[in-house]
């Protein structure tokens, strides 16, 4: 991801030196508007209006109206006719551009798309070669439709400076475009590993919005399938309110907002609910109040995510950094575009190229605040871990995890034949030390009862904490005459060194008893069986191991007495 953003802003560099370039090489022209509507062709061309064209400072086009309107160039000085000059209109911004040259009757004509457009340059410009022999202070007449108010920039420009512009801009098409493309595969691998639906929100915006781009951009032209089905009204108008419907429900999960902040939420789901309904109804039909609403709609939800990324961030929550690191560019960028379609105000020059980028760097951002949000997960998913696979008062290990592990242990030994036993350990009169010392000397004894057990216990052998005072030992490859041995000099080292607590001496006894696995034994089987080997000791006078199966208790020496 690092080589395709490092790539975004190379090529965006080398796409400005471009225009710089183009610019420099740009020749003189000046510009005349007639705000006469309705004038034909035949009467225009006659010169029927030349009295009517205003001068146009620079060489900004601008139409106010959704009419045709007439302009006419007078020529400066010209590059040489071998330097194969053209006539540029960047960018096109959705405008029909006729050229009319000296002596011609019939008009040049170009789109970005449909039948008048050309695959020979890219669709950053409308591109019209001018005829050989002409020369400064002749007139070309131009007719241009637009249905927005967005300004086009014209200029003539030798062939090699439009094709070094074509090259750059489709380099720098190429690198956003692969960008999003690769965010969005991540995006859903994230929900395929995490069945976790804003990822797959995230990703559905992320396509949803290169299909707008390629559109926009005119990279659909090469697939004249596609390119038809770009060209109908509806394609516009489902695409992008899909990308608007999925990126609010991603924003809604990225923040928690259903949780945290769930007014916010309610907002956001009614705007969800209206764009889905216009999603609908516009794949069937639109209207010239479909995108007006729909960027309505829009409006108001960047609206509430704005507050509710104001409100985390008084709450400190990481995410909402992230999130107007990477996305509050983007909004900045769409709600500057809406007016510019929606003609509320002029496009603003940096709309247009400021957006492809802003999705790229934007989509890049908000990855690293899912890694960020993964890595957290992954911290907190260990901390549970520890905490199910670790008794918190002794550092043992629990009951639940000791009993999948012996389960595990109990397969593996039964497929090698080899031996396993298990020793329950049940510290004396645990009660007594609780009632006479309290629950706090209770609890260290505990602790000083399982570090003995832990560090005497040779390795490769399991120690559990598996209720109350009770431990279990898993004694991996010991039969049961092996056990009761280890276990019996295991209770004489316990129980050797009497507990201090607050200057009180207090003895340890433990009682233990011992089963080891035979043929076709569960764990709760082996369990029980060493469960009741425990209770004769108990039985018995406590302070001793007892083996399963009679005749081999060993006893311990002094009774332990409060």
């Amino acid at each position: 991801m690092r080589t395709v953003a490092s790539q975004c802003w190379s090529s965006l560099l080398l796409l400005l030196l471009a225009l710089l370039v183009g610019s420099a090489h740009a020749a003189p022209l000046r510009l005349e508007r007639l705000d006469r509507q309705g004038a034909q062709p035949d009467e225009v061309l006659a010169g029927a209006y030349d009295r009517e064209f205003r001068k146009v400072e620079g060489t900004s086009i601008v139409i106010p109206r959704p009419a045709p309107q007439w302009w006419r160039v007078v020529l400066g000085d010209l590059p040489a006719d071998r330097a194969l000059p053209q006539l540029v209109l960047s960018p096109p911004n959705q405008k029909r551009l006729e050229v009319w040259q000296p002596g011609e009757r019939a008009p040049a004509s170009r789109t970005a798309f449909g039948p008048e457009s050309e695959l020979l340059h890219s669709a950053r410009a409308l591109v019209v070669p001018l005829n050989a022999g002409l020369k400064p202070g002749d007139v070309l007449y131009l007719r241009i439709t637009s249905p927005n108010l967005i300004g086009s920039e014209l200029s003539v420009e030798p062939m090699a400076t439009v094709h070094a512009g074509d090259v750059q801009y489709a380099r720098f098409r190429a690198s956003v475009l692969v960008a999003l493309f690769i965010v969005a595969l991540i995006s859903f691998g994230y929900f395929a590993a995490l069945r976790e639906h804003g990822y797959a929100y995230l990703g559905i915006t992320l396509l949803a919005q290169l299909a707008n781009l390629m559109i926009e951009g005119g990279e659909i032209r090469v697939f004249p399938a596609l390119a038809e089905f770009a060209m109908d009204r509806r394609t516009n108008i489902v695409i992008n309110t899909a990308a608007v419907l999925t990126g609010i429900r991603f924003l809604m999960f990225f923040l928690q907002l259903q949780v945290q902040q769930p007014r916010v939420a309610q907002l956001l789901n009614v705007c969800s609910t209206l764009l889905g309904g216009l999603l609908l109804v516009s794949v069937i039909h639109v209207t010239t109040f479909s995108a007006y609403f729909g960027n309505t709609v829009m409006l108001i939800a960047f609206g509430g995510i704005a507050v509710a990324i104001v409100r985390a961030l008084r709450r400190r929550q990481l995410d909402a950094m992230y999130l107007l690191l990477a996305w509050a560019p983007v909004m900045v960028v769409l709600v500057a575009m809406v007016g510019g379609y929606q003609n509320w105000w002029a496009m603003p020059g940096w709309a247009i190229d400021g957006f492809p980028i802003g999705l790229a760097t934007s989509g890049l951002g908000l990855m690293l605040g899912l890694t960020a949000r993964l890595e957290q997960l992954r911290v907190d998913r260990d901390a549970a871990q520890r905490r199910w696979t670790y008794d918190k008062l002794t550092g043992v290990i629990t009951r639940d995890a000791v009993e999948d592990m012996l389960r595990i242990n109990i397969e593996k030994a039964h497929a090698a034949g080899s031996p396993l036993s298990v020793v329950f350990v049940d510290i004396d009169h645990f009660k007594s030390i609780n009632d006479l010392y309290g629950h706090s000397a209770g609890d260290e004894a505990l602790r000083i009862v399982a570090l003995r057990i832990r560090n005497w216990l040779p390795t490769g052998h399991l120690v559990a904490r598996y209720g109350g005072d009770e431990m279990l030992l898993v004694l991996i490859g010991l039969n049961q005459s092996e056990a009761l041995v280890l276990a019996g000099a295991l209770r004489e080292t316990v129980s050797r060194n009497p507990l201090a607590i607050d200057g009180a001496t207090v003895p340890l006894g433990l009682s233990m008893g011992v089963a080891d696995l035979r043929p076709g034994d569960s764990s709760e089987t082996l369990l029980r069986r060493a469960d009741e080997a425990l209770y004769r000791s108990k039985a018995a006078g406590r302070a001793r191991v007892t083996g399963y199966g009679g005749g081999q208790d060993i006893e311990g020496v002094g009774q332990l007495d409060l």
